[in-house]
């Protein structure tokens, strides 16, 4: 590789610390969300009977599929459903209506992966929908905190 600013290359020393350090910057939260989730779910799962799991590994793929597909749905889905509300009403939507896209879109993935999941037993929807609009009730209050403590 050709540097037009005529820096040297980095030392091969510095190259075996660099590459883990960047893998982990990409692993270590997929661990550290995969382990929160796992405790969210094994707890609701415990709390109440509207998830049941048969092991402790079906908790851990199950929250590593959910966090897939909230990324999915987060950077994809609701921006676009968003923008054909948007375009549809011909105004802008609001809070509301963006939260409650939210929760029905995550409640429909919480379900939809676990009825396909066969380690995961789900009573309904309704379920689903209670256990995104718990999820999300921590995900406000947390945001709430942050604002607090950065004032």
């Amino acid at each position: 590789m050709s540097r037009k600013d005529k820096e040297t290359p980095p030392s091969i020393m510095v190259k075996i610390w660099l590459i883990p350090l960047l893998a982990s910057l990409i692993i270590l939260p997929m661990v550290i969300f995969t382990t929160l989730y796992g405790l969210y779910f094994y707890n609701f799962g415990k709390v109440s009977n509207f998830i049941n799991f048969n092991q402790i590994g079906d908790i851990i793929v199950f929250s590593v599929l959910i966090i897939i597909g909230f990324l999915i749905f987060e950077t994809l889905v609701h921006p676009i459903i968003v923008t054909i509300l948007n375009y549809g009403l011909k105004k802008q939507v609001s809070i509301y209506t963006r939260s409650a896209i939210t929760l029905i879109t995550d409640s429909f993935i919480i379900y939809i992966l676990a009825s396909s999941f066969n380690g995961i037993y789900i009573l309904d929807y309704w379920s689903a929908l209670s256990i995104a609009v718990f999820y999300h009730i921590i995900d406000w209050g947390l945001v709430l905190i942050f604002k607090v403590v950065k004032k």
